[in-house]
């Protein structure tokens, strides 16, 4: 038991929830969550926080902090500090809890990376809640009310059913682009290189369609109507996705309220189901980001992505295209079987599918994968307990790669996303994509001028792109296509958006990159 905590009863509780900024969100390949203006904005919420938050009871003086919109408040009177963060949060959180420690405050950590290493955080923490909060948060909040927190709590699978509304009310609402539900957790796939399904499992557990609508009611009241349906592959179960796609769209739009536009993420085999597709145009399901990561069938035997193998990959995200669902995309460098022409293969690649968001990675080893446990057999792991701890969050891997060097990678990496991300390659993306592009239904194209969540952060960050030369390039560009096209001018919006924010990340984060790449050989 943890002594020093007050008990519930004796004096008012204060806690304090954080979410760290990611790596990404200061000095990485790109930013694509930070928006990149002189203020703090980000294009979607934390929702692990406020999901945390729904868990304590109403008497507790709640404080939540999203890093990558305000700063650590280290003067935050709480004596109980929680803070939630995946792999990418992992160090940053590490040096906060640190610093409250020194305060004599008691450290609580929990997330997805403290659940898959524990060891790499128990020095630093003075209590773990690992797995799923919702399965131990009863006797951690009975624990906390009487002031003796154990130094772990283990949790197991969570019943979504059973979800309490996440705290949006405690959130910095204004600050943000798009709401997050979490609509289900695990993914039945067995890619090497994933720890998602290391944490969350393989059998796939979904929220029921009559609390994501109560989530989607909340969010919208909140202002948001731009909405992350969280899931790691939206379309595994057919039935399922179905019943959700129809309930979404029973509610998008309909009874005097105004389109939302929903995101979400699922695999390159939507592309084989029309029926599906049709539903999601329905319910307003715009944007689905998919893994499609290489047309390197050698490269995709070897990861055990086999949704992706022998697939026309180039015809069947126009397909899905074609049926009014814009796609982001993952793409990945790094491959056994890639070599120095993997690079000018991706760019390729890249530049026939139309799609303008495309997230290059760098293979790595996630702590607990199959893939970490074969390099580690192999004697392939960089020996540096950051990286083999922290893999994931840097344009470096932590695998010593076959057929280059790690600075090869990372060089390669580099080169691939500035290809990818020049104005003129991106202006032909856009094209493709205006060519294709089935619109919403009439009745989910945004008509009002209402101020919602996230309009006044789009709008600064057209005028930051505005004073540049080359983005004015490919703002005016895209102009001209959402005149040719305005019934797909809400659909082309959020995807400059995204470009303009990745377009200065490039930029502020070039010198940064630079200086990286003298670090090794």
């Amino acid at each position: 038991m943890l002594g020093g905590l007050l008990k519930w009863g004796s004096s008012e509780m204060d806690v304090y929830l954080i979410a760290p900024t990611p790596e990404f969100g200061r000095d990485t390949l790109i930013s694509d969550a930070s928006l990149n203006l002189d203020e703090r904005f980000t294009l979607m919420a934390a929702a692990g926080i406020v999901t945390v938050a729904a868990f304590f009871d109403p008497d507790v003086n709640l404080t939540l902090c999203d890093e990558l919109i305000e700063d650590v408040d280290f003067t935050n009177p709480a004596q109980i500090v929680c803070i939630s963060m995946n792999v990418s949060q992992a160090r940053r959180g590490i040096e906060i809890a640190q610093e409250f420690k020194k305060m004599g405050r008691t450290v609580v950590m929990g997330g997805a990376h403290v659940s898959l290493a524990p060891e790499v955080f128990e020095a630093d923490a003075d209590c773990l809640v690992i797995g799923e909060f919702e399965t131990s948060a009863e006797e951690f909040m009975r624990d906390l009310r009487n002031g003796a927190l154990k130094p772990r709590y283990v949790g197991g699978k969570a019943d979504m059913a059973l979800s309490p509304l996440p705290r949006w009310d405690l959130y910095r609402n204004e600050r943000v682009v798009t709401g997050v539900i979490q609509t289900s957790r695990g993914c039945p796939f067995e890619c090497h290189f994933c720890d998602v399904i290391q944490y969350l499992g393989r059998t796939q557990r979904h929220k029921p369609p009559e609390k994501v609508i109560e989530e989607c009611q909340l969010l919208y009241d909140h202002g948001y109507r731009n909405i992350s349906l969280s899931d790691d592959n939206f379309t595994v179960y057919r039935k399922r996705t179905r019943e959700l796609l129809e309930v979404l769209a029973a509610w998008n739009g309909r009874d005097g309220r105004e389109p939302v536009q929903f995101s979400t993420q699922a695999s390159i085999d939507i592309a084989r189901d029309q029926g599906i597709m049709d539903l999601c145009n329905e319910a307003g399901v715009r944007d689905i980001f998919i893994g499609i990561e290489t047309n390197s069938d050698e490269a995709l035997q070897e990861s055990k992505k086999r949704q992706n193998l022998k697939q026309d990959l180039v015809k069947q995200t126009q397909t899905v295209v074609e049926s009014g669902i814009v796609v982001s995309s993952g793409m990945m460098i790094g491959f056994d079987s890639d070599d120095l022409s993997c690079f000018e293969r991706q760019f390729e690649f890249g530049m026939a599918l139309p799609v303008v968001t495309i997230r290059v990675t760098v293979l790595v080893a996630p702590v607990a994968t199959p893939l970490y446990a074969t390099m580690e057999a192999e004697g392939r792991l960089v020996q540096n307990g950051n990286e083999i701890s922290f893999a994931g969050t840097d344009c470096w891997t932590n695998i010593i790669p076959k057929n280059m060097t790690r600075k090869q990678l990372a060089e390669g990496a580099i080169w691939l996303v500035d290809a990818l991300f020049e104005p003129d390659n991106v202006i032909k993306r856009f094209k493709h994509v205006a060519k294709l592009l089935k619109p919403a239904p009439e009745h989910l194209r945004r008509q009002s001028k209402a101020k919602i969540a996230g309009s006044g952060v789009m709008l600064k960050l057209m005028r930051s792109g505005a004073k540049d030369p080359n983005a004015r390039r490919v703002i005016d560009a895209v102009n001209e296509m959402t005149r040719a096209r305005p019934e797909i001018a809400w659909d082309l919006s959020p995807i400059l958006v995204k470009y303009l924010n990745t377009y200065f990340a490039i930029k502020r984060s070039s010198m940064i990159r630079s200086s990286q790449l003298d670090r090794v050989s």
